[in-house]
């Protein structure tokens, strides 16, 4: 039986998660799904295959022993941690961004992961082993500007991944970062409204190929996943073109 603890679960990335384990269970998974602002669609998922979460802030250890135990009782053996949380960015430039405002990026995309982790890796280790997923973004190698906190956030969830894997391979613990391109969803569409959405992830595919990711050998381990579509109009049209922003 494979399972499953999916952070950050009320993001469009999160929920198609949840809805594709529901949805080809048969009795073939478990997951918890965890998330700070309420679900109904979540809510609809719960089974006795599928707990839920929702009102948790990650950052508060605390209460993130509730779940660490959750994962403890309702989980037989190994299971993964795909972590999906993170605010939602925008494009700003350096000196319209508040240090209040990288603080909250920082906070919501790395210290969830690594408040995260502190919580369920004990877990995992108790329960021989596990895998975890985190995600970054195609514009960490190309440091693009006008999203620095959320790269900045993203580089330390890239190196947190990289040294967790290192730290407790010995322990069968496998952790991987994808990298992705943009997604298609309302919110991509809402703030980038004349972008060139065509080669942008479809979240189906992308969830499907996340879980597959979870599959791999135990030997790929500490590594970057570069998840995007390769055309001729995503790499062609450049950055700016695509964001149609400034």
């Amino acid at each position: 039986m494979k399972n499953y603890l999916i952070t950050g679960a009320t993001s469009a990335l999160g929920t198609e998660l949840a809805k594709i384990i529901a949805s080809n269970n048969l009795g073939k998974s478990k997951q918890i799904l965890i998330s700070r602002s309420h679900s109904p669609q979540l809510e609809a998922l719960v089974s006795s295959d599928t707990m839920y979460f929702s009102g948790v802030d990650l950052t508060t250890l605390s209460i993130n022993d509730k779940f660490s135990e959750a994962c403890r009782d309702f989980f037989e053996g190994p299971f993964s941690l795909i972590h999906c949380a993170g605010d939602f960015w925008t494009h700003r430039s350096f000196l319209d961004i508040s240090v209040l405002l990288a603080e909250k990026y920082m906070n919501s995309h790395y210290l969830t992961l690594y408040a995260t982790l502190q919580s369920v890796l004990p877990v995992m280790i108790e329960k021989k082993g596990g895998r975890v997923a985190a995600f970054t973004f195609n514009s960490l190698n190309e440091n693009f500007p006008y999203i620095l906190p959320f790269n900045a956030a993203k580089a330390a969830v890239d190196a947190t991944i990289k040294c967790i894997a290192h730290e407790y391979s010995q322990h069968n613990i496998v952790a991987n970062v994808l990298a992705l391109a943009s997604l298609k969803t309302d919110a991509s569409k809402k703030s980038r409204p004349f972008g060139d959405f065509d080669n942008y992830l479809e979240l189906t595919e992308l969830g499907n190929a996340v879980l597959e990711v979870m599959e791999l050998s135990p030997l790929v381990n500490a590594s970057v996943i570069n998840v995007y579509k390769h055309s001729h109009s995503y790499y062609h049209q450049g950055y700016f073109e695509r964001i149609k922003h400034f």
